[in-house]
């Protein structure tokens, strides 16, 4: 019984044909990817080139570490084996020290050492270092196999996962209708334009758009016309802004906008070109006119978004008294 693995009943043939079945299922695993090999072993290295394209993936070896480096700057690997003592100046080591240091994704790739010096104190080091994986030569086919399927989609499945929480995150700072920042993501990104308004003293200006009637829009020609309506003014406004602005749907029918290095003289005229332009587009062929507030940070004040809104908010809320379709900036002396 010495080096058996499984025991089987000679009457349960169906246990072992589903033994057997798994067995060739494992073996004929195929994947995706990319290797970098780096052995200077001529004879290993056409072993591992075998065993790796039988597996489906795409490798590129080499048998200096040097070589190898050039090759991974450029390169999209989904693993690197390398061994750990090379000919050439540059030793496997070295060539690990790089790749961990190696600025953005690439860098975090997993690595498997190989070594003819099958020791706790070299794996230790190599650990250290950030391999991922030690296989000691000779290597075995099927520890290899594993070992790089292993790395490879534990490699490949923390990138979907971070790829699908990047796109869950970026879901979650868009209005689902417009297409534009939402609220969360005002709030997210604002910090920033405030600090560099204050830190290289440049004005600031939010402004807030309120669709004049929409209500009425919603009433007599329903709420799928009135949500057109919003997709497309929120389409037109992403493209109308510059490069740098922000435009988010705040509400309902309200937009604020930030503009950098924008006076409220500035912004006056752009917001009132924006509002003759609006006429000419007509939005799911609706003729809509917007009410406007405008208030500015100048380089001798200091605001928070939350103040900086609530002037703006006042000031609009004066054009929709002053007869709407109108621009108004924020003055002191209404208070």
């Amino acid at each position: 019984m010495a080096g058996a693995t499984d025991i089987f009943c000679k009457k349960d043939l169906l246990e072992f044909n589903t033994y057997l079945q798994r067995h060739v299922d494992r073996e004929n695993r195929q994947l995706s990817g990319r290797v970098l090999v780096v052995e200077d072993s001529r004879v290993l290295q056409a072993i591992m080139l075998d065993l790796l394209t039988d597996m489906g993936l795409d490798v590129d070896a080499y048998t200096h570490a040097e070589e190898a480096w050039d090759s991974f700057q450029t390169g999209n690997y989904d693993l690197v084996i390398t061994d750990i003592m090379l000919e050439g100046l540059m030793s496997g080591i070295a060539l690990v020290r790089k790749i961990r240091r190696f600025q953005g994704e690439h860098g975090n790739l997993p690595i498997i050492a190989t070594s003819g010096f099958d020791n706790i104190s070299r794996k230790i080091e190599l650990f250290h270092l950030g391999v991922n994986d030690y296989i000691a030569k000779p290597i075995v086919r099927e520890e290899l196999r594993q070992r790089v399927f292993n790395n490879i989609t534990s490699y490949q499945n923390t990138l979907e996962l971070r790829a699908q929480q990047k796109s869950l995150y970026s879901l979650s700072m868009l209005d689902e209708l417009t297409k534009l920042f939402n609220r969360h993501a005002l709030r997210e990104f604002s910090g920033k334009y405030f600090s560099e308004a204050i830190r290289y003293k440049r004005p600031l200006t939010l402004a807030v758009l309120d669709i004049d009637f929409f209500k009425k829009i919603n009433e007599t020609m329903g709420y799928e016309k009135g949500d057109q309506v919003l997709a497309e003014l929120g389409a037109w406004l992403k493209r109308f802004v510059g490069e740098g602005d922000m435009v988010t749907r705040w509400a309902s029918e309200e937009f604020v906008f930030l503009l950098p290095d924008c006076s409220q003289s500035t912004a006056i005229a752009f917001m009132e070109r924006l509002q003759k332009r609006l006429k000419q587009f007509k939005p799911a062929s609706v003729s809509i006119t917007t009410s406007i507030g405008v208030a500015t940070m100048e380089i001798d004040t200091k605001h928070s978004l939350n103040s900086l809104f609530e002037l703006a908010d006042d000031a609009m809320y004066r054009a929709k008294m002053s007869g709407r379709n109108c621009v108004k900036p924020y003055q002191q002396t209404e208070e």
